[in-house]
């Protein structure tokens, strides 16, 4: 028996390792092109300066009571 690891073996883990890297990298892509259909087609660069503004309404009347 010998203790020298077989190419085999290494081949084995670095296949594991790539399939790792590659799922990884496939959630960042469907990630990216969610975000991008988000900020796109669903209006998300238009909705949050709405939305600060709205909430700096809000925040008027509060702040008037005091």
């Amino acid at each position: 028996m010998t203790t020298d690891p077989s190419f085999e073996k290494l081949f084995a883990g670095l296949g594991l390792m790539r399939m790792g890297i590659g799922i990884v990298f496939g959630l960042f892509l469907l990630m990216f092109v969610a975000i991008l259909i988000e900020e796109v087609f669903l209006g998300g660069g238009t909705r949050r300066p709405a939305e600060s503004q709205a909430r700096l309404r809000q925040d008027v009347p509060a702040r008037s009571e005091e």
